[in-house]
């Protein structure tokens, strides 16, 4: 018989991988694009089940702060990179600035457990993580202050580069736990790949403007 938490590991990592597989296309379609849509669906349903699974782990089997930590900062850009899809007519509303506060509020709260990390999750990946996390949240924040600018030539840009940031905490944190010899290098490399792939992202969207109409049509 397989016990609840073997069931629940087999989940997610099966819907991860698959998650990590089909979220290739959106990222390298044209964005906008039936192509695009469709891939773009069908990860975002694969990664709510793979942070469903997470999320449970951390409910009823406590693993490591650190690792919690990974799965907020996956989970907070996976809801605030597809709420600002919904944003066609507007900016940001009180949703939004909730959902912030409360990544803050989370983020401060597994800050304080963060000793709670072993040899594979040390407190210095959580400690990092966090400060990721809350530096999105701070401009999560800050974006009423500019709303006009922000709808105009960023909320592309803002869902593009979340998703991304999603994609890459799955392929850190699944690469954290499976290679767990090669920690931290194995946690830390996706990380930085992923920074590298948004900050291309930005570069190539501001050297084609053209493209800003599409996006916004995702």
């Amino acid at each position: 018989m397989v016990d609840a938490h073997t069931l629940n590991i087999l989940t997610h990592v099966a819907t991860g991988g698959l998650a990590l597989l089909i979220g290739l296309i959106p990222l390298f379609s044209r964005k906008g694009g039936r192509l695009h849509r469709w891939s773009g669906r069908t990860t975002a349903g694969l990664g709510l089940v793979v942070l469903a699974s997470a999320i449970l782990a951390v409910v009823l089997f406590k693993p490591p702060a650190p690792l919690v930590a990974a799965t907020l900062t996956a989970g907070y850009q996976y809801l605030s990179g597809l709420r600002t899809l919904s944003l066609t007519r507007h900016g940001p509303r009180f949703p939004d600035t909730l959902l912030a506060i409360l990544g803050v509020g989370m983020a401060l709260l597994i800050a304080f457990q963060m000793g709670q990390g072993n040899a594979s999750w040390t407190p210095a990946i959580g400690y990092t993580t966090i400060g990721y996390l809350l530096i999105m949240t701070a401009y999560d924040l800050s974006r009423p202050l500019w709303v006009g600018v922000w709808y105009r030539r960023v909320r592309p840009l803002d869902h593009g580069v979340k998703m991304i940031g999603f994609y890459f905490a799955m392929l850190s944190a699944g690469a954290g736990n499976l290679l767990a010899e090669w920690q931290p290098l194995s946690q830390v490399l996706p990380s930085a790949i992923g920074m590298a792939v948004m900050v291309g992202f930005i570069l190539w969207y501001s050297l084609h403007p053209i493209q800003r109409g599409v996006v916004r049509q995702t």
